[in-house]
């Protein structure tokens, strides 16, 4: 998993293009673990009822062999930011983590 986030500056209406928490990942070209994609996909969730006032659409996932479950919808700014939290949270944890071990 590398750091860098896609860069959606350059082209506008990504900004409201819809896409699923999968499709963002390919989008920047990363392989992110289960959990990642897990919290990514949560915080975008909250970001769009908190920013929008509704829950994200529903689709079915267009990965073969996952098409049975629903994933949602978000717009790709609201992805980017739920990243970007998200990555700075396990950027604070993984800082936490040797002050800790070097307490006990």
């Amino acid at each position: 998993m590398t750091a860098a986030a896609p860069d959606c500056s350059l082209c506008k209406p990504c900004r409201v293009m819809l896409l699923t928490t999968q499709q963002f990942m390919k989008l920047g070209g990363e392989k992110w673990d289960r959990g990642f994609l897990i919290r990514v996909g949560k915080r975008a969730r909250l970001l769009h009822q908190e920013i929008l006032g509704k829950v994200p659409k529903k689709v079915r996932s267009p990965i073969k062999g996952a098409y049975r479950n629903k994933v949602g919808l978000y717009p790709c700014g609201v992805l980017e930011q739920a990243y970007r939290q998200v990555l700075a949270e396990q950027a604070g944890w993984l800082r936490e983590q040797p002050s800790t071990a070097e307490a006990t």
